[in-house]
Parts: C-alpha cells; sequence; structure tokens
C-alpha cells in the first residue's frame, strides 16, 4: 500500500478559482432569522384591558374597584389602577364615575366588589 503525499499546490489556498466552505452550523430554514442585535425593536403594545360583565350597583353603597383607562392616546392607557373606596351615589350609571388623572377623559370600572361591613355613616 502507497500513502500519497499530498503537495501544498494541490490544497486550494483561497484563490479566484477556489470555493470556501462556510463554517459554523447551517441556519434552520424553519426558522426565521431574528432582528440584528444592534438594531432597536418595537416596544410591545400595552395588553388589552379586560372587558367588564355589567356590575349591578346599589345606591348608597361602597365598593373595591379596579379602573383602566381606555382612550387611545392616554399615557396610562389599559393600565388597572386600584380604588379600595369607592362610592355609588344614587346607583345609576350616568353618576357613577372615575376620570383619569393624566387625560381628563372618564375610566372604565373593570371590577367593583361591594365592602363588607359597609363603612360606618357619619
Amino acid at each position: 500500500m502507497s500513502e500519497e503525499a499530498v503537495n501544498e499546490t494541490d490544497v486550494p489556498t483561497g484563490g479566484p478559482d477556489s470555493v470556501e466552505q462556510p463554517t459554523g452550523p447551517a441556519p434552520d430554514p424553519e426558522t426565521p432569522p431574528g432582528p440584528e442585535p444592534d438594531q432597536p425593536t418595537e416596544p410591545e403594545p400595552a395588553p388589552p384591558a379586560p372587558v367588564p360583565d355589567q356590575i349591578a350597583w346599589e345606591p348608597r353603597t361602597w365598593y373595591e374597584i379596579t379602573y383602566a383607562c381606555r382612550t387611545p392616546d392616554c399615557p396610562n392607557l389599559n393600565y388597572i389602577g386600584y380604588a379600595p373606596m369607592f362610592y355609588s351615589n344614587d346607583g345609576q350609571l350616568k353618576n357613577i364615575r372615575v376620570v383619569d388623572s393624566v387625560c381628563g377623559k372618564d375610566s372604565m370600572i373593570v371590577t367593583a366588589t361591594k365592602l363588607d361591613p359597609q363603612p360606618a355613616e357619619d
């Protein structure tokens, strides 16, 4: 058996006629390429506020509530706020309001829990 000697002139050296093979693992054709590391990515949009069930308000009653502003351009868009004591006034929806402190528009009341026991009246 004879071993063939490799001559340095037989090995491609990167000249114009040589073909270079890529190094490293081949990209997965099923996975789309991610963003370039030095490119800024878009911030995630605010999560949507939950849609509340219809609340049956009782007149002259204290509640614990959560609320969210639904005004599109408001910085508090879909931010869930909390009020530990909220009075229902006469129980009519037109008189039950939470106003956002940033945009000045009405916020949506998401949840309401009747306080038990009710605070004492003065």
